[in-house]
């Protein structure tokens, strides 16, 4: 009879840009304030790119951190997948970039993109490939740039978004570790939020977003997401030890987790810090909380597309 492979995460890392701007540095050039974008979103800073910063230099970064949190070295990586957004080009991925920039020799790299829920959709991915046995480590890295995409006079948007990364490694193992991942579309939300490349002096286009209906949608499809991961594994909502959300406001967070009773003292927050960094959000919330072995963590994730998933992931 042949082994039953688990993934399990063997380490996370993080990048962020060096510059950091702050509620009250918006308000200098836009019409608003700190107290305002604080109060509908709970941001209170974000992490803004240079000109000098890409994404793969970010993702490479944080897949560095991840490996030497996983203590494993770039030549044992089997394949990298980069959730992303906002790629340096159109082509080629720019995980291959980010592939040799490790040097990470052997492994295969490629991107996907389901903006948001993209680091949850790449989980899933990779993790198929180690549960049949075809790789042994694998790279998952959601790396952002948002802040090109954004009109910086659009006080709607730009206050939203940041720039990071983070990733983690999978490994194979005997012992349980992802118990499962659970993706879902809509495509009739398309229109909803997109890059609008009809004005040419944004040569990546600008975000144009319909903040009102994703707020609503995004609480119902999360709430029902985790219902969906938890029913699954034959797990109750008292089993969570961290439950970790795609930082898109605050607010939504809060929300969820209150319909569902999740305390929040098991919800990771870190919006304050980095705003929405978009497939970064929910590695570098990993990277930054201190989940211990065996604990529960439930990822939940919903962007544009609409697009969204869940994971339940025994530590």
């Amino acid at each position: 009879m042949s082994a039953t492979f688990w993934s399990v995460i063997g380490g996370c890392g993080m990048s962020l840009p060096n510059k950091v701007i702050k509620n009250n540095d918006l308000a200098e050039t836009l019409d608003t304030n700190d107290e305002w974008i604080r109060t509908r979103t709970g941001i209170e800073q974000r992490h803004i790119a240079s000109q000098s910063d890409s994404v793969a230099l970010l993702g490479t970064n944080a897949a560095n951190n991840a490996l030497l949190a996983a203590k494993v070295a770039a030549a044992d990586v089997d394949m990298i997948i980069l959730a992303t957004t906002s790629p340096d080009h159109f082509m080629p991925a720019t995980a291959t970039k980010i592939q040799h920039q490790l040097g990470a020799t052997k492994a295969c790299a490629f991107d996907i993109q389901a903006v948001c829920s993209g680091f949850i959709y790449a989980l899933s991915i990779a993790d198929q490939f180690i549960k049949t046995g075809a790789m042994s480590n694998v790279l998952v890295i959601g790396a952002e740039l948002m802040s090109r995409m954004v009109d910086w006079n659009d006080r709607s948007t730009c206050v939203l978004f940041g720039d990071g990364a983070g990733a983690v490694l999978l490994r194979r193992s005997l012992e349980p570790g992802i118990l499962s991942t659970h993706l879902f579309t809509d495509g009739a939300g398309y229109d909803m939020l997109f890059v609008d490349h009809s004005d040419e002096k944004f040569k990546r286009g600008k975000i144009v977003m319909n903040g009102r209906a994703i707020y609503s949608t995004a609480i119902n499809v999360m709430e029902s997401s985790i219902k969906t991961a938890l029913t699954h594994n034959n797990l109750n909502i008292t089993d969570i030890d961290w439950f970790v959300a795609h930082q898109a406001n605050k607010r939504i967070i809060d929300s969820v987790s209150t319909k569902l009773g999740i305390p929040s003292e098991k919800t990771v927050v870190t919006i304050n810090s980095y705003a929405n960094t978009s497939a970064a959000t929910i590695p570098i919330s990993l990277a930054v909380t201190n989940i211990n072995k065996g604990d529960l963590v439930i990822l939940s994730a919903m962007g544009a597309g609409y697009a969204w998933g869940s994971a339940a992931i025994r530590w």
